[in-house]
C-alpha cells in the first residue's frame, strides 16, 4: 500500500513537471501580439497553427540569421537559429490569419523554445441577422501560358538540396521539391554576390517567390545550392567577353 501511494505521488509529480515545462507552451492567438521565440543553436523549434489554416506568405527580416521551413502541408513552421545573437522578426501570413514574431538567440543561456502550438477564442455567435454579402467584382485574371513560362534555370552545388522543377513566367520564380524532402532556407543574391532574405509563398505543391532572383541560394546546415536562369547567365557571359 505504501509503495502505490509512493508510485502515485512520483506520477503525479512527474505530470505537474511536465505541463509546466516552458519548452512546450501554448500561446493564444491575438492579432496585435507579437510573440517572443527564443532559439538555441542546433535547436530546432516547431510552430503549429489552427489545423483548418495553411501557411501562403513567410517573411524574414534575416533569413541569413534564423532558418524557417515549412511543412508540406503548409500548416507547421520549423525553425532554429543560426548563430549566438541572432536576432530578426518574421510575419507568417496564412488564409485565415496573420501572424507577427520577434526571433532571438540570447548569448546568455536560456531555455529554447521546442513546441509553440497557438490557440483561438471561442467564436462570438450574434443573434442580429447578418446582411447578406455582396457578391464579387467578376475581374479577369491574365494568367501565364506554356510560352510565358521558362524553364532554363541551372543548379549547382548539393543537389539533394535543388528542386526537381524551376520555372518562372516573367514575374515570379516556381519550385517543387519531391514531398519526401525537407524544403531548405532560401536566400538571393545579387549581381555583386550579397545575399539577403527573400519573400515566398506556398501554392499547391510550388514554392513561388514572388520576384526573379539573379541567384538563389538555398541552404541546410553547412551545406548549399544556387539555382541561377542559364539563359541570363550566358547572356553576362557574352555582355563582359564583347567589353
Amino acid at each position: 500500500m505504501i509503495r502505490f501511494a509512493l508510485a502515485l505521488c512520483i506520477f503525479a509529480t512527474a505530470g505537474k513537471a511536465t505541463a509546466e515545462d516552458q519548452r512546450i507552451r501554448a500561446q493564444l492567438y491575438d492579432p496585435s501580439a507579437v510573440v517572443t521565440v527564443v532559439g538555441q543553436p542546433g535547436i530546432q523549434s516547431t510552430i503549429e497553427f489552427a489545423p483548418d489554416e495553411r501557411i501562403e506568405n513567410v517573411a524574414i527580416g534575416d533569413s541569413a540569421a534564423w532558418q524557417v521551413t515549412p511543412n508540406r502541408r503548409a500548416s507547421l513552421l520549423f525553425l532554429k537559429p543560426n548563430g549566438v545573437a541572432a536576432r530578426t522578426n518574421m510575419t507568417v501570413v496564412t488564409d485565415r490569419r496573420t501572424y507577427m514574431f520577434d526571433l532571438i538567440a540570447p548569448r546568455r543561456a536560456a531555455r529554447p523554445l521546442y513546441a509553440l502550438r497557438f490557440t483561438y477564442p471561442d467564436p462570438v455567435i450574434s443573434d442580429v441577422p447578418q446582411p447578406a454579402p455582396t457578391p464579387p467584382l467578376s475581374v479577369a485574371v491574365q494568367r501565364p501560358t506554356a510560352l510565358d513560362l521558362r524553364f532554363d534555370w541551372a543548379g549547382k552545388g548539393k543537389s539533394a538540396l535543388l528542386p526537381r522543377r524551376a520555372f518562372d513566367d516573367g514575374q515570379a520564380l516556381y519550385l517543387a521539391w519531391d514531398r519526401s524532402a525537407a524544403l531548405p532556407a532560401m536566400l538571393t543574391r545579387d549581381a555583386q554576390g550579397v545575399e539577403g532574405p527573400v519573400n515566398y509563398s506556398i501554392k499547391g505543391d510550388y514554392v513561388v517567390i514572388d520576384h526573379i532572383p539573379d541567384t538563389l541560394v538555398l541552404r541546410s546546415g553547412q551545406t548549399m545550392a544556387t539555382l541561377s536562369r542559364a539563359a541570363a547567365k550566358a547572356s553576362t557571359s557574352q555582355e563582359r567577353a564583347a567589353r
